[in-house]
């Protein structure tokens, strides 16, 4: 009887394994989802605050907001980005409200749009402006993260709340009250 269970489980493993090693050798997944062709990590607040703050950088070096917007784009490997759009549409002479709205979807891209817009028509400075913008998005960030541990630790607790509260009534305090039940008859 007792060599009866591992040759059981030893025929189901080999029923429900792939015959042969190289399909039991898994390869990476390709992650399919609805995701927009920017990918995932353009709406990431974290990627827009450092986008934002390269954008900056470059127009504090004296690049022109087109040149500027071009060099952001050039580090997106993960395909089209915004920042494409905005640098083609700038090169071809598209006026800027119009150019730069294709930020708008991006988190902190509204802001940016609206800043570089009026600085292309009142001269006003960029640079400030997109330091504030870049230090709101990474302040949101921590915030959400903050909030996401803080749920995390109540859901840990949970679990621990639903195995050992009712595991100290049974083994801690129903002996007790067993026995001290049991004294008060005797």
């Amino acid at each position: 009887m007792i060599g009866l269970i591992p040759a059981v489980l030893l025929a189901a493993a080999l029923v429900v394994a792939p015959a042969e090693p190289s399909q039991r050798i898994g390869t990476p997944r390709q992650a399919t989802s609805n995701a927009p062709r920017d990918g995932p990590r353009a709406a990431d607040p974290e990627r827009c605050a450092s986008d934002i703050e390269l954008f900056a950088a470059c127009v504090r070096s004296g690049l022109p907001p087109a040149a500027a917007a071009a060099a952001v784009a050039d580090t997106h490997v993960d395909g089209p980005s915004p920042w494409q759009t905005v640098a083609s549409l700038s090169a071809l002479g598209v006026e800027p409200a119009r150019a730069w709205s294709e930020l708008h979807r991006l988190p902190g891209g509204e802001d940016l749009a609206g800043l570089v817009t009026m600085s292309a028509a009142s001269g006003a400075a960029v640079v400030d402006g997109c330091e504030r913008i870049a230090a709101h998005l990474r302040d949101e960030a921590g915030d959400r993260a903050k909030a996401k541990a803080e749920r995390a630790g109540v859901l840990i607790a949970i679990p621990l709340t639903a195995c050992f509260l009712p595991a100290f009534f049974v083994l801690g305090l129903a002996p007790a009250v067993i026995s001290l039940g049991a004294t008060l008859i005797n």
